[in-house]
């Protein structure tokens, strides 16, 4: 058996009810107690910190979905452009190879007449009672076209220091693809003749000519065959790619039955 006594005047008596809490009253009762204001800014800052806490990890959740989402779109997006690029590639080095090709045989088809042309142009240019001994080409045979060029000068390249390198860089002589090019053909001409005056409308005649150029005397000398006084002269010269216009080409037309 329990009694309850009431020592505070005024005060009503409790229900038996149950007891009811009140936010409110027990806030404001602990705020009363509590009278230190450091203690309730710290409470405060505790607080506000959790609620920021929850904020920026609902805020990167949102945003990590959305991220996953882009990057499985991305991934998908490159597995099929990988291929249309790869098919891409494919057809570039096709195309590639086919116009390497085509230039190669462009390129055979110019030169192959050049000794051609250069001979009907000394015969044409030779006069009278003057004759050749020599005619033989001075500079280097040039590579097949479509060869590697770069790989003799690749192989000569010793290895430099990385300072030096930038510099080394920039002494590195650049070799022409010898697809796109045109051989450079420099010759020389022997012979004899029994009037010096030929010989200056040789040279006259040889430099008129649209397929050859630099010609020059490099010796000249009296010489005696069959016991007669003749002049032996020595000529160097080169081939000229001649203008548009002067050489003039046409299909080759093959009937077929």
């Amino acid at each position: 058996m329990m009694i309850e006594v009431n020592l505070l005047p005024g005060a009503k008596k409790a229900t038996r009810g149950g007891a009811k809490f009140d936010v409110a009253s027990t806030i404001g009762n602990i705020s009363g107690r509590i009278r230190d204001p450091w203690l309730i800014g710290s409470a405060a800052a505790v607080i506000v910190a959790v609620a920021s806490v929850g904020v920026l990890f609902s805020t990167q959740q949102a945003r990590a979905g959305e991220v996953g989402t882009k990057l499985e779109t991305a991934v998908r997006d490159s597995t099929r452009y990988s291929r249309v690029l790869d098919a891409r590639r494919k057809l570039t080095a096709e195309r590639d190879s086919v116009h390497r090709q085509l230039q190669i045989i462009r390129t055979i088809d110019d030169n192959r007449y050049n000794w051609a042309h250069i001979l009907d142009e000394v015969s044409r240019a030779l006069p009278a009672y003057t004759w050749l001994t020599v005619l033989e080409q001075t500079s280097k045979a040039p590579l097949p076209p479509g060869a590697d060029t770069t790989h003799g000068a690749a192989a000569s390249v010793k290895p430099v220091a990385a300072g030096a390198a930038k510099d080394t860089a920039k002494k590195v002589r650049v070799i022409p693809d010898s697809v796109t090019t045109r051989p450079d053909i420099t010759f020389r001409i022997v012979g004899q003749t029994v009037d010096i005056q030929a010989l200056t409308m040789f040279m006259r005649q040889l430099e008129s000519s649209p397929f050859i150029q630099r010609v020059s005397l490099t010796k000249s000398e009296i010489v005696i065959v069959d016991a007669k006084d003749v002049t032996q002269f020595e000529l160097t010269a080169a081939f000229e790619v001649p203008p548009a216009g002067v050489v003039r080409t046409s299909p080759l037309v093959v009937p077929v039955r």
